[in-house]
């Protein structure tokens, strides 16, 4: 990406902020807000801390709603072996591990509960877990350090940013690195973060984070 080009959008972002009341997408934030609120990956009860954990008063969205989703079918896959879930998520959110590594065991899991799952019925095909899903569970986990990843608009948006090699739908590890340089540019306009975090309702205040990029991503790429 080239610096110039984020400057130019990061100039257009910041416009927009001071004539807006408040985010566009604030739902995310209120989504972050109840995750912190409720996950507890220790939690005895894991198919009700997963639940109430994806929960939101203003949008599912993210997790693809409340049927046939990604929180749904993971939902299943916790009534079926609550254990295995819970260490798909530990390993998941262990940084001791490589990143990639994670993102792969974490899907290939998820196929394997799901063909458990066929074995009871024939009503699901898919797990829903994609590369956009994974980042954001790891989003919300510490947002501090990864991004949500919508393909579609981070791609078009990167476009935009000028960005040599664009990473494929399946390359989510890239994604997320690209995504964390810049927040690291973009955190170094004070005014920038300033105005961002002004547009907060007190009940989700929090540290500014990647859920800026993602705001970002989407802006640029109307």
């Amino acid at each position: 990406m080239k610096v110039e080009s984020i400057k130019k959008y990061a100039e257009s972002f910041k416009s927009h902020l001071k004539t807006s009341e408040t985010l566009d997408n604030l739902y995310k934030y209120e989504n972050l807000t109840n995750f912190r609120a409720h996950w507890d990956i220790d939690e005895l009860d894991f198919y009700e801390m997963y639940n109430k954990s994806f929960q939101s008063k203003m949008s599912n969205v993210l997790w693809g709603g409340s049927r046939n989703s990604a929180k749904s079918i993971m939902l299943e896959f916790i009534k079926l072996n609550k254990e295995f879930c819970r260490s798909m998520f530990k390993d998941l959110f262990d940084e001791r591990k490589d990143l990639a590594m994670r993102i792969n065991r974490f899907v290939f899991h998820c196929d394997q509960m799901l063909l458990e799952l066929q074995n009871t019925t024939d009503k699901y095909v898919s797990h829903k877990h994609n590369p956009s899903v994974v980042s954001l569970y790891l989003c919300f986990n510490d947002p501090a350090q990864y991004c949500i990843i919508d393909h579609n608009k981070y791609s078009k948006a990167l476009h935009l940013l000028e960005a040599r090699s664009i990473p494929e739908f399946f390359e989510l590890e890239r994604s997320l690195k690209l995504s964390k340089g810049l927040l690291n540019i973009m955190s170094k306009d004070e005014e920038f973060s300033n105005i961002y975090q002004s547009k907060f309702p007190d009940s989700f205040k929090c540290e500014f984070n990647m859920l800026m990029v993602h705001d970002f991503y989407h802006f640029i790429s109307k």
